[in-house]
């Protein structure tokens, strides 16, 4: 851009040189004329509105979706140019927009390359929340046997007493303390647990299957008559079936001592 500029002030030299000279005429029109053409060359190109700018981004806008239609390998080169070219804001818009493109239609192998592309760019918390959810529809799409995982708490299972409330987390053992899946309830009855209910997209049921994880769940609940249980146990998941359930018998229950 500034080596634009040093042209532009090269290109103007002639016309500052014949206003300046004693002899010339019409300077006021020559002086006018190039002004006006030399302002017109810097807007066309290096303007927010630069038309050439617009037609160079929209070439190559043609021809990543281009590679994208085809379920290819976006070209470091074609990537690179934008990244060149676009602001931060516009190229993670760009890249947003080339990644759902290429899991609507399927073209999963373009999605790949521009997934591995993109996460670099997305680095603040919200910013990584979202390359999270791109980076789980891709997993979705590829693994459609996950995309509907789902923990449920068998409907016979027993509880210690009338329960008030609870909530049950689950964790991969000996993994990082973060839930792949947590949720307040008010009854035990047809708790179930889903990839919606992780804390972090694409962290959840679905990834422990795809790892074939040893899950450990643990359930707090409080009674109406505010005494207080939890049990903690692992669980193998099912490697054939996005759907498993555990029944709770009574003997799992712990009650938590009440300090006076």
């Amino acid at each position: 851009m500034l080596i634009f500029y040093f042209i532009t002030l090269f290109a103007a030299l002639p016309v500052i040189a014949y206003v300046l000279a004693t002899k010339t005429r019409n300077k006021g029109i020559v002086f006018g004329s190039s002004v006006i053409v030399l302002t017109f060359c810097v807007i066309i190109y290096l303007s927010k509105f630069s038309i050439i700018g617009s037609l160079q981004n929209q070439l190559i806008n043609n021809k990543i979706f281009d590679e994208i239609y085809l379920d290819s390998k976006i070209p470091n080169e074609f990537l690179k140019k934008i990244e060149d070219d676009l602001n931060e804001q516009q190229l993670k818009d760009w890249l947003i927009r080339y990644i759902s493109k290429s899991i609507d239609l399927e073209k999963l192998n373009s999605a790949e390359s521009l997934i591995a592309y993109s996460e670099k760019f997305f680095s603040s918390n919200e910013e990584k929340l979202v390359f999270y959810e791109l980076f789980t529809l891709l997993r979705d799409a590829k693994f459609p046997k996950f995309k509907n995982s789902e923990f449920v708490i068998d409907f016979n299972s027993i509880t210690p007493c009338f329960v008030k409330s609870g909530e049950v987390k689950i964790f991969i053992m000996n993994g990082p303390d973060i839930p792949i899946a947590s949720k307040n309830f008010m009854t035990i009855e047809n708790l179930s647990l889903k990839n919606s209910d992780s804390i972090i997209p694409g962290f959840d049921l679905a990834s422990a299957h795809l790892n074939r994880e040893t899950l450990e769940f643990s359930i707090d609940v409080i009674c109406s008559d505010n005494s207080s249980y939890y049990l903690k146990n692992l669980f193998v998941l099912n490697e054939d079936s996005s759907y498993n359930s555990y029944k709770i018998e009574s003997n799992e229950w712990l009650k938590i001592s009440q300090e006076l």
